[in-house]
């Protein structure tokens, strides 16, 4: 009998656990991509991410030095392949926009590669994202380097529970392929493109490049 309650206590117990819950870097999309597609192939390597994010449960900062695993809060695929995937796809949708950029369409391949060395956030606080990352615009018979390290930051404060923060992010990846555009762009023209090295927003998504309140 002892045998049986227990085992019934256990079924129960796993009867009542709290769901799991899965996240992922890719917004969605307002509309459907052009059937022409970009301009230029795009390719994106994550090269490198901390080693605290590769796991497939989020994380987040509980105190200066305190770090917590949340079991039930996962991410669909493993977070470099979110990443890589993310940025492609924002990169893709600019591009497409850009069909009739004349500086660009004697180049067929974009290529960027990507250093993550923070993605982490505080609930009710901030999401935060530091990156650095390096491209290069293929042609028939020719390359040539967009960027030779740019390094990136984005901050945003937040409201709000997990899916905000998953939110949070998109958004800053989304900032980051801004910023790869503007420089490819510039590239393309045979302009001297500047890095942006940083986007801040308030919890009300007022953009803002002061990021004196968020983590160094």
């Amino acid at each position: 009998m002892r045998f049986v309650l227990a085992w019934l206590v256990l079924v129960c117990a796993a009867c009542t656990s709290a769901p799991i819950r899965y996240y992922t870097l890719t917004a969605p999309s307002d509309e459907p991509s052009p059937a022409t597609g970009a301009p230029l192939t795009v390719e994106v390597r994550v090269v490198h991410t901390a080693p605290q994010l590769n796991r497939s449960e989020l994380m987040i900062r509980t105190g200066p030095s305190e770090m917590v695993l949340l079991e039930n809060e996962r991410w669909v695929s493993p977070l470099k392949d979110e990443i890589k995937e993310a940025v492609y796809l924002e990169l893709q949708r600019r591009l497409s926009q850009m069909t009739q950029v004349r500086a660009l369409q004697a180049f067929t391949k974009l290529s960027v590669d990507i250093d993550v060395q923070r993605l982490e956030a505080e609930t009710g606080r901030y999401a935060l994202l530091e990156a650095s990352w390096s491209g290069n615009l293929w042609g028939a018979g020719s390359d040539r380097t967009i960027a030779g390290t740019c390094t990136f930051r984005a901050a945003e404060e937040i409201r709000g529970g997990y899916a905000l923060i998953v939110e949070r992010y998109q958004r800053e990846i989304a900032a980051l392929a801004d910023a790869m555009v503007s420089v490819l762009t510039d590239s393309a023209r045979d302009l001297d493109g500047s890095c942006q090295t940083s986007m801040g927003s308030s919890a009300n998504g007022s953009g803002s490049k002061d990021l004196s309140g968020f983590p160094k």
